[in-house]
């Protein structure tokens, strides 16, 4: 499958709080998604700062602007990871793919998407990440390759478990989900390791985070104070 761009895919973006994050988050998707076949699941992990009531604004008032969120109230803050688990009963059914996209990052080229489906298709990876930009430890991908995309050449190498922005397989997904641990980091370990490890990082598509400390900074770009950073743990 060499373009696959009217296959469904499902953006996750899990929310604790930290609405500024979320809103600009949201705000970011849909300026920047130009993939023709999305939707923006959001997991609130009942949030008690105005998250809730501001997701419940974009339910009741059926924006036009935001046709493409939906939102999804948790009874408990079910974590990072918990929350992506949680979210596979409540995508669409037809989604081909799923997104874990973190709330505080963002992105600026407006075919993202539509270039990790590719790399996804047309390589041996079952996971494709994004390089993350405003991070202080940055992990090298190996045996970096170019792959043809339209005009462009996307760099890809191999790194180990994914992180803030990545895609693969809805039924891959599905299929490790029981086995998974509900901790952020052992579940995405687990993961990766029973997808057999094979994830890649498209060295030349950034991701952007929110409160990093960045050292390419793009026009008008908005930084969020350090203060607002909350500690997440994972709760059963």
């Amino acid at each position: 499958m060499e373009n696959p761009s009217n296959e469904k895919v499902s953006i996750i973006t899990r929310a604790y709080n930290r609405l500024e994050y979320t809103i600009k988050c949201i705000d970011n998707i849909i300026k920047y998604t130009k993939y023709p076949n999305y939707e923006h699941v959001i997991i609130n992990n009942n949030s008690c700062d105005g998250t809730t009531e501001w997701l419940n604004w974009i339910k009741k008032n059926n924006i036009e602007y935001f046709k493409n969120v939906r939102v999804f109230h948790m009874d408990k803050n079910y974590g990072d990871w918990g929350g992506m688990i949680k979210s596979l009963d409540l995508i669409s059914k037809d989604s081909k793919y799923i997104v874990q996209f973190d709330n505080d990052v963002e992105i600026l080229d407006n075919k993202w998407l539509d270039k990790m489906v590719y790399a996804l298709e047309n390589t041996n990876y079952n996971i494709i990440q994004l390089k993350r930009i405003g991070i202080t430890k940055v992990i090298k991908p190996t045996n970096i390759k170019d792959i043809s995309y339209k005009n462009e050449k996307l760099k890809i190498g191999t790194i180990g478990r994914p992180v803030c922005c990545f895609i693969l397989k809805t039924d891959d997904f599905r299929r490790y989900e029981k086995s998974c641990s509900i901790d952020l980091i052992k579940g995405k370990t687990d993961l990766y390791k029973m997808l057999g490890s094979k994830t890649g990082k498209i060295e030349n598509l950034k991701c952007y985070i929110m409160d990093g400390n960045h050292t390419d900074f793009v026009i008008n770009y908005t930084k969020y104070p350090h203060k607002l950073i909350y500690s997440s743990k994972n709760i059963r």
